[in-house]
């Protein structure tokens, strides 16, 4: 293994706000995977410092991107987006897998509370060369599919507009800090992404089973299905079925609800009252209601649907 500074020259971005920026044609790379990182193109300022070589973009969380010269890196009292400018010729294979790695190896090291630094990458190992044979057949590994339509008719799906709502009763989480609360066994559940949105294992007494989370914060309106008694915190709501619900239609749900996710952020985060309001498409039947059938027979051919099945239940 070699440290990352021995592959790479490792520079801190140095940028004004985005929104001091008028449109041009210079990629702005701020955090997150969407777009590759790209919140915009701009035209520099003159503080800016504009990076000329095709490299990778390391955001403040250890999310690695590849980049095209140029590009302007977010660049925030020391902790925002870390250029690596290849130290010997690269191509893009090389540069491709450098950058899986870091996601897949060493972004777990990083958190809000733990940023990425230059100094701090530096210092990570890396594989001794970076492999550029990356070829392999895609649809080799694919699992198979059954793309026989739902109950074998080939008609069309009928959608209708779900509001939340309408089919559960939105209860926020009960506990708002856990720092005073005793150690135990009922797993808490947060608006994190990892370990299904657990947090920690406390001894408490108001819990849930069986329910699935939507997050008011965070990634808002990540969805978590808990097949075993929980606890939870109030940045998220607790999911109450108005009606006897099928596991393969809030399965579906949850997949919906990642389709609305674009419409609330760090800055835009959700609350109950919106919650409440917002609209899923789901198979209907004509009598307007939830065509669990259907739903059932979209989610049995999916490739994984056993492996869920005898896991939920």
């Amino acid at each position: 293994m070699k440290r990352m500074d021995d592959h790479f020259i490792l520079h801190r971005s140095r940028s004004g706000l985005f929104s001091k920026h008028r449109s041009g044609d210079v990629p702005y790379i701020t955090n997150g995977f969407s777009d590759n990182g790209v919140m915009g193109f701009v035209s520099p300022l003159k503080e800016d410092r504009v990076f000329r070589f095709r490299g990778i973009a390391v955001s403040a969380f250890c999310e690695a991107t590849m980049q095209i010269p140029p590009f302007i890196g977010y660049g925030c009292a020391g902790t925002g987006i870390t250029a690596l400018e290849p130290r010997y010729p690269m191509s893009v294979e090389q540069l491709a897998y450098a950058a899986a790695y870091i996601n897949l190896a060493l972004r777990w090291r990083f958190s809000w509370y733990w940023r990425s630094t230059a100094s701090r990458l530096g210092r990570l190992s890396m594989p001794e060369t970076l492999d550029t044979d990356l070829t392999f057949n895609v649809r080799e590994l694919m699992p198979p599919v059954n793309l026989q339509s739902p109950n074998g008719t080939g008609d069309n799906l009928v959608f209708r507009r779900f509001a939340l709502g309408e089919i559960f009763t939105l209860q926020p989480g009960t506990y708002h800090s856990f720092g005073t609360l005793p150690r135990g066994l009922t797993p808490m559940i947060s608006c994190g992404d990892e370990e299904n949105g657990v947090c920690g294992y406390f001894d408490v007494r108001k819990v849930h089973s069986h329910r699935m989370t939507i997050a008011f914060n965070g990634a808002t309106l990540a969805a978590k299905y808990h097949p075993y008694v929980f606890a939870a915190k109030d940045d998220v709501a607790v999911c109450i079925p108005k009606y006897s619900m099928r596991m393969t239609t809030l399965l579906f749900i949850k997949v919906m609800l990642k389709r609305e996710q674009w419409r609330f952020s760090y800055y835009r985060k959700c609350y109950k009252e919106k919650l409440d309001r917002v609209t899923l498409p789901l198979p209907s039947k004509s009598d307007g209601s939830i065509d669990e059938d259907r739903i059932e027979s979209i989610m049995g051919g999916t490739p994984y649907s056993a492996f869920i099945h005898d896991r939920l239940q």
